[in-house]
């Protein structure tokens, strides 16, 4: 059996060796290449290593053991790992059984490419009467420029293309707003900072200045069903697993493997109240507050009046507008 146990260089010689075994060829590096996967992905880091090997694995047969070591480790302790110490006990189960391996769902996101707001497409008519020549054969400068314009008419269905069909896989919570701001400034907080609370000092700092954007969001359940929700936002959350940025429990209800994406949409209020109940989101009781809608669904599509960033599982992906949705049972995970 070979083993890739994915480490950055700052994780310590003596953290990878309980797991190596005289039945396992363990071998190091620091990424997975999607066509030459081993039989078994070992991820010793935090939820944003946990990430970083997604696409590789997703819908493979490779199962994946998370060993936390991270600044946040919500991925792994959603799984039942705790620590390394309990990655150690399901690694060893796995190796004398092999009867502990999951099935779980990914999210998807997928950038959704549109024109600019003063950009009109091209038509074919409109390029046929900007020929070079007259009736006469007589070749004038045209009053638009050609080259920009034919690149454009050619290159824009080829660039929405290719942006369809890219997808970012996520295994726990893409967020937008306050959320995804709150990340950014959180992820230039050093790692023990981050471990001790630093996700919510930089939501209440990114909170001082923020102003709420206008999303509009339409979403559809297992059953066809529309949800639409329209207005300034103060942030928005759609996941598998039920909490990040250290313990906080954004989506309480998520289960990883109900072929769902749980969304939490919480309106613009006043930053009065949001204080008020803002720490509710360590036990989930922030569902209690009326404003805030939370459903689950298939199937997100998310935009918004200027592009605004989305961060999944810690880390930046992209900007609206997008299609958010769920790839039902696309990772095997080793489970204590």
């Amino acid at each position: 059996m070979r083993a890739a146990a994915i480490a950055h260089s700052y994780v310590k010689a003596h953290v990878v060796e309980p797991f190596r075994d005289a039945r396992v060829d363990v071998f190091r590096g620091n990424t997975l290449e999607p066509n030459d996967l081993p039989d078994v992905a070992m991820v010793f880091g935090g939820d944003c290593a946990v990430h970083r090997v997604l696409p590789s694995l997703a819908y493979s047969s490779t199962p994946l053991l998370v060993v936390p070591t991270g600044s946040t480790n919500d991925f792994a302790r959603c799984l039942g790992i705790a620590d390394p110490g309990e990655a150690l006990r399901a690694w060893r189960r796995y190796l004398d059984c092999g009867d502990n391996v999951r099935r779980i769902d990914l999210g998807t996101v997928r950038p959704m490419a549109a024109l600019q707001p003063d950009e009109e497409p091209i038509e074919a008519e409109q390029l046929e009467s900007l020929t070079f020549a007259d009736n006469e054969g007589r070749i004038a400068p045209p009053a638009t420029p050609l080259g920009p314009l034919i690149l454009r008419h050619n290159m824009h269905p080829a660039e929405e293309s290719a942006e369809q069909q890219r997808v970012i896989y996520f295994g726990g919570i893409a967020g937008v707003g306050l959320a995804a701001e709150a990340n950014r400034r959180a992820n230039r907080m050093p790692g023990w900072l981050r471990r001790e609370g630093g996700y919510a000092l930089a939501a209440l700092r990114t909170l001082a200045g923020y102003a709420p954007s206008v999303m509009r969001m339409c979403s559809y359940d297992s059953r066809g069903e529309e949800t639409r929700l329209d207005g300034a936002m103060l942030l928005a959350a759609f996941g598998n697993a039920p909490e990040y940025g250290g313990g906080m429990k954004m989506l309480p209800h998520a289960q990883m493997d109900d072929g769902l994406l749980d969304v939490c949409f919480v309106p613009a209020m006043p930053k009065s109240r949001i204080l008020r109940y803002f720490f509710r989101i360590y036990s989930g009781k922030h569902l209690r507050v009326p404003e805030v809608r939370y459903f689950r669904a298939r199937q997100v599509f998310l935009e918004s009046d200027a592009p605004i960033a989305i961060y999944a599982d810690g880390e930046y992906r992209c900007q609206t507008p997008v299609e958010i949705a769920v790839a039902p049972r696309a990772l095997r995970v080793i489970v204590p």
